[in-house]
C-alpha cells in the first residue's frame, strides 16, 4: 500500500515509516519539513496541502504539536487540525486510517492532552478508523522516557505523593509493529481504542530507580506534595514560560486511567515485552542515554 504518515519526523512516526518500508509498503511522509521526493508539507494548524493524500491507500496520523499550551491552543491546533485531516482522508477516499492516541486519553481524564485526544478518537472511531493508545514509550531517542532518564541523573529524586503512580510501558519497536499490523485489523474486532502496553504496571518511583540502575547509578527519592508543584507549574506557564515538565504532564501522571481495557490483547493476539528485558534495541538505547 501507499501509506501517508503524519508526524513522520518524530520518534514514533519515524519508527513507523521504517517498519512500513520493511513490510513492503510505500511511505508518504507528511511533515513540517519535506525533504524527500514523495514528502508533503503538513502542519496541524493549517489546511492540508492540495494533493497531499492523492493516491494513498492508508493514513497513520501520529502528529501532535506539543508547543500548544492550554486548552484553547490544544483544541485549536491539535484537535481541529486532526479533525480536518480526518475529513480530508474521507474526501480522498482513504478507507484505512490509524490514529495514534495515548493511554492518557479516556473519558474522565483531566489533562488537556488527553481531552483533546479523546475528541479526535471519537471522530476517528465514527469513521471506522483504528485507534491506538500507547503507554509510556521506551527504547527510542526521545519522548517522556528520555526526559525521565535525564532526571534520574540527580542523586536525590523528587517523586509526587509517594511516587506510587502506575505507569504502563511499551517498547518503541512494539508500537511500530502494531502500527503496521493495525492497517489490516477489522475495526469491529478492535472494538474501540486498543491499549498498546504491558498490562503489568511499574510505579513512577520504581521506574526512576530502574533507569538510574541501568546507567550504573543509585538514587534516593524524596516524596513531595503534588498540589503546590502543580500550582507552581501553572503559574510559570501563565507567565509565558515553558518548564521542561509541564503542568499538563503532571496532571496526567497524577490521575491515570484506573479502568484500562486489555480485552483487545486477546482478540488481536497482542503481546508486549516486559520493561527491562534486554534486546539489541535496548542496548542501542542505553548508549544514547550515556
Amino acid at each position: 500500500m501507499i501509506v501517508a504518515v503524519t508526524g513522520a519526523a518524530g520518534m514514533v512516526g519515524s519508527s513507523a515509516c521504517a517498519a512500513l518500508t520493511a513490510a513492503g509498503h510505500a511511505v508518504r511522509r507528511l511533515t513540517r519539513s519535506p525533504s524527500g521526493a514523495d514528502d508533503r508539507l503538513f502542519r496541524l494548524e493549517e489546511p492540508l496541502s492540495p494533493g497531499a493524500l492523492a493516491g494513498c491507500d492508508a493514513l497513520i496520523h501520529g502528529a501532535y504539536d506539543f508547543s500548544a499550551m492550554g486548552w484553547e491552543q490544544v483544541e485549536h491546533v491539535n484537535v481541529q487540525g486532526s479533525l480536518r485531516l480526518l475529513n480530508a482522508s474521507k474526501r480522498a477516499g482513504i478507507k484505512r486510517v490509524v490514529f495514534v492516541s495515548s493511554i492518557s486519553a479516556f473519558a474522565a481524564c483531566r489533562s488537556d492532552y488527553g481531552r483533546g485526544k479523546v475528541i479526535v478518537e471519537n471522530a476517528a472511531l465514527d469513521g471506522d478508523a483504528i485507534v491506538l493508545r500507547p503507554g509510556l514509550i521506551y527504547g527510542g531517542p526521545g519522548g517522556m522516557y528520555k526526559a525521565l532518564a535525564k532526571l534520574s541523573a540527580c542523586p536525590l529524586l523528587p517523586v509526587f505523593d509517594g511516587g506510587g503512580q502506575p505507569l504502563h510501558m511499551v517498547h518503541l519497536d512494539d508500537v511500530a509493529r502494531d502500527l503496521v499490523a493495525a492497517l489490516h485489523w477489522d475495526p469491529k474486532r478492535a472494538a474501540g481504542p486498543v491499549t498498546l502496553a504491558d498490562p503489568e504496571p511499574i510505579a513512577f518511583k520504581d521506574l526512576l530507580a530502574a533507569i538510574a540502575r541501568d546507567k550504573g547509578r543509585r538514587v534516593r527519592t524524596v516524596s513531595i506534595p503534588s498540589a503546590p508543584v502543580l500550582l507552581f507549574l501553572r503559574a510559570l506557564e501563565a507567565l509565558g514560560l515553558r518548564p521542561r515538565f509541564r503542568a499538563d504532564s503532571l496532571e496526567a501522571l497524577l490521575h491515570p486511567n484506573d479502568r484500562l481495557d486489555w480485552s483487545a490483547h486477546g482478540r488481536l493476539n497482542l503481546n508486549y515485552r516486559r520493561f527491562g528485558r534486554t534486546s539489541a534495541s535496548d542496548e542501542q538505547h542505553r548508549k544514547l542515554l550515556q
